[in-house]
């Protein structure tokens, strides 16, 4: 008997999804470089024609151009998984596609990037532009060098011992330009090149060796890098003290007075769970501290001290998304976390952070760090770095769901 073999369907996107997708990349070539305007008037006045095309970043077909990087139908047909090209790049990304050229992880940046654009422009501010597209590691921990590529939002995940806080801790420490405590070692030396656009592509090479931090840019060597970053890390443990803000501010590395004048200002009006915070001062022998009533979510104040573990942190990353969503209006933000407590959260509240850095309202780079690759969550859209250990060393698996 013969086996009948039923061949899949091209998996097409919507009327509404083609739209959503023109709509998002403001109907402009999302190709690098291009930005070609894709609609314009009809023949008639009451007519409009659109010349765009909707090319899928994970293919459509199972031997399409790229693979389908694991999605299922539903997934496939997302908007998520859609980038507005002109015909011409619509060709060019699926005639070289199978050299590895274009690949879904690059779509997948292209398509993050030029909607930060789009959505820059929509803004009532002017926001800067310093787009963080490549970084190459090497040294100390990495023997062969660790590339990453890096979207609007970039997932690194893996195993213990992988290397994957040693990278961010680099980042950190290049766009701070500060030295870690424990990286005074003779043994330490760390080179990490930087690719990013400002708005044309530039190039640095950060160098810490013997305790010093140094750059290279283009032929010159400077002791600083010239692209102004404010980076946020999330990373350290809630070690609860007396005042609420130190215990806050521990948790970035950064200074208490500056915490309380971010709250001040500020407040926390991009707060996902909490709605609102205040600090009240109260007087203690011999210092006066801090504490902080917080909304979150049960319409009425209580104190930070009495919440649960997860409600605590709920508050705390609240407060560095708003902190990143406000400085950002004003000056490239990098925000980076890996972070205990986000070990014990489900997927549900994860997915509600997730979702809102990777909107249109945060227009900041967000790295995340997770040991747990949470598969039932949709990442469609993120940039995804898995990092694996073998006998040859640290290696980095990208471009793929």
């Amino acid at each position: 008997m013969n086996k009948i073999i039923v061949k899949k369907q091209r998996i097409d996107f919507s009327d509404k999804t083609k739209e959503i997708i023109a709509r998002r990349a403001g109907f402009k070539c999302s190709f690098p470089g291009c930005n070609k305007t894709l609609v314009g008037p009809g023949v008639f006045s009451h007519e409009s024609i659109t010349i765009g095309e909707c090319a899928h970043i994970f293919s459509a077909v199972p031997k399409g151009p790229r693979t389908d990087g694991g999605l299922n139908d539903d997934e496939l047909k997302k908007p998520e998984n859609g980038i507005y090209l002109c015909r011409n790049h619509h060709k060019i990304v699926d005639s070289k596609a199978k050299d590895n050229k274009y690949t879904s992880d690059l779509l997948t940046r292209y398509k993050n990037r030029h909607e930060f654009l789009i959505s820059a422009e929509l803004g009532e501010y002017t926001y800067p532009i310093n787009w963080i597209n490549h970084i190459k590691v090497q040294g100390t921990v990495f023997k062969n060098p660790i590339e990453l590529n890096l979207g609007k939002v970039t997932l690194i995940t893996g195993s213990n011992a992988t290397g994957k806080s040693t990278i961010v801790e680099i980042m950190d420490s290049v766009f701070k330009q500060k030295i870690y405590s424990r990286w005074n070692k003779p043994n330490v030396n760390f080179s990490t090149e930087v690719r990013l656009d400002n708005p044309v592509l530039s190039k640095f090479t950060a160098h810490i060796q013997n305790n010093q931090l140094f750059f290279n840019i283009g032929k010159s060597k400077q002791p600083f890098v010239p692209y102004d970053y404010f980076v946020l890390y999330l990373k350290n443990e809630i070690r609860q003290n007396v005042d609420d803000l130190k215990t806050i501010a521990d948790c970035f590395g950064l200074e208490r007075s500056f915490v309380k004048s971010m709250l001040n200002t500020t407040g926390i009006k991009h707060g996902l769970k909490t709605r609102k915070m205040e600090i009240v001062e109260k007087r203690t022998k011999p210092y006066v501290v801090d504490k902080l009533n917080v909304d979150i979510g049960n319409w009425w104040p209580q104190s930070l001290g009495s919440c649960s573990g997860t409600e605590y942190s709920n508050v705390i990353l609240d407060i560095a998304i708003s902190f990143a969503t406000e400085i950002s209006k004003f000056k490239s933000v990098l925000l980076l976390i890996d972070w205990p407590p986000l070990y014990s959260f489900d997927d549900l509240n994860i997915k509600i952070y997730l979702d809102y850095l990777q909107n249109s309202q945060a227009h900041f780079q967000t790295i995340f760090v997770s040991h747990n690759p949470r598969p039932k969550l949709d990442w469609s859209g993120w940039a995804i770095a898995k990092m694996i250990k073998d006998d040859e060393g640290i290696k980095v698996i990208q471009n793929k769901k």
